[in-house]
């Protein structure tokens, strides 16, 4: 009803009819009182005519115009919604998953107290696996700690509950760790887990987590590159790992990469940046590989790996002795190790107080060896016990093959639910 009055004093303007001025006016227009798409229609009338016979094309302008606008700008808003809201969506649907870990140490409180305090080590994020209480998260969260604690959103109830954490198990050749937490089934809500086997270079990628100690916090962007490696706590490669612009920051780690549909296509672990913040880098290990690590730690506890027991010396470094050979030579055998018992050589240092070459490894388990990570790669398709074909060039000149039966890579010690201060350090050797 409120357009009636405004309506007819245009048809009477095309008409030739005065109109009493408080409805329209060819030099002002008093519609104060109606709403504001019938005064933008009155003034872009008023001035478009350019006489009496011009209202009805002024009409058609102004209409078309205004109503083209409004459409326009109403489908570019629900375009834009439709995005924002499966992001919002995504993010509510996660809240629940994706947890808050606190780590500390202990120290004595002096004096005559033989209590322990907890004194904060680091923050960092994980999510929920499974409803037996298992939290997934980066090895490096929990490296240095002897305790943690794990905050979960419950948004029933809509506070957040704290638990004591025990750690199941830990793989720092891979970054992952497995914590297990005493909580009622109606609070863990496990993340929807997807595959990173289908991955493609620009599609959407959401990261959730608590950056500088900020609890769940979004950032949204793509999938930037495939197939990057990146380096564990152990000093081994991890490869395949996710490239992604997401804004990473210290406190992502352990939280989860996800696509559109919310499903886990990785775990943020690491960025590129000289300042320690984001620069739109980062890297995230990829979920079936964590698939595969979570369930084995989860079901025995350990990761079980393959070693040559050799240490190796830098390929770059081997070409400065004049040994320009694709291959990867052995610095030193390790006393009883699988190598030594096959009989491969390492570098030896000569009276004259130069070093001799010794053996080259240039094909193991019959995947040819370049550089130093292609045997981490070789290795990683092969389990302790089994015996496998080593091929190397003795002094760079001649070609030995060797049968060697794999032993068991050492797991490193963990000060975790211990009184222990934490010291790991890295572990180079294959």
């Amino acid at each position: 009803m409120d357009l009636v009055r405004p309506l007819i004093a245009f048809l009477l303007v095309a008409c030739g009819a005065s109109v009493p001025t408080r409805l329209v006016s060819r030099n002002n227009v008093r519609l104060h009182s109606y709403p504001s798409i019938v005064q933008r229609l009155s003034r872009q009338i008023v001035r478009s005519m350019a006489s009496r016979r011009d209202i009805g094309r002024g009409l058609s302008l102004s209409l078309g115009g205004i109503l083209g606008s409004s459409l326009g700008h109403s489908h570019a808003r629900q375009m834009l919604q439709s995005s924002e809201l499966n992001t919002i969506n995504v993010f509510k649907r996660s809240i629940p998953s994706v947890v808050f870990i606190d780590t500390f140490i202990q120290s004595s409180r002096g004096g005559f107290s033989m209590d322990p305090v907890d004194i904060p080590a680091g923050t960092g994020s994980g999510f929920v696996w499974d409803r037996d209480g298992h939290i997934v998260t980066n090895f490096h969260v929990i490296r240095n700690a002897q305790t943690a604690k794990v905050a979960i959103s419950d948004p029933k109830l809509k506070n957040v509950n704290t638990y004591q954490a025990k750690l199941v198990g830990f793989d720092p050749d891979k970054d992952i760790a497995v914590l297990k937490v005493d909580a009622p089934q109606s609070v863990l809500r496990p993340l929807q887990i997807g595959t990173s086997a289908d991955l493609d270079v620009g599609q959407g990628a959401i990261a959730i987590g608590n950056p500088f100690g900020l609890d769940h916090t979004l950032t949204v962007g793509v999938v930037s590159g495939l197939g990057r490696q990146v380096m564990a706590p152990s000093g081994r490669p991890i490869f395949n790992v996710i490239q992604t612009d997401a804004s990473i920051n210290p406190g992502n780690s352990g939280g989860p990469l996800l696509n559109s549909d919310g499903e886990a296509i990785g775990i943020n672990t690491a960025i590129f940046s000289p300042s320690g913040a984001s620069s739109g880098v980062g890297f995230a290990i990829p979920i079936d590989t964590v698939k595969t690590i979570a369930n084995t730690l989860i079901e025995k506890g350990q990761v079980l790996r393959p070693q040559l027991g050799v240490s190796l010396f830098d390929t770059a470094a081997l070409k400065a002795f004049g040994v320009d050979i694709d291959g990867v030579a052995v610095l030193q055998v390790a006393p009883g190790s699988p190598a030594e018992q096959a009989g491969i050589m390492g570098m030896s240092r000569l009276s004259t107080g130069d070093l001799q070459i010794g053996d080259i490894l240039i094909n193991v388990g019959g995947d040819e060896i370049k550089v130093e990570s292609d045997i981490f790669k070789a290795l990683e398709k092969h389990q302790p016990g089994e015996t496998i074909d080593v091929v190397v060039l003795r002094s760079g000149k001649e070609r030995i093959d060797f049968k060697v039966k794999l032993g068991q890579a050492r797991l490193p010690g963990s000060s975790f639910g211990t009184s222990t201060p934490p010291s790991i350090g890295g572990f180079h050797g294959s």
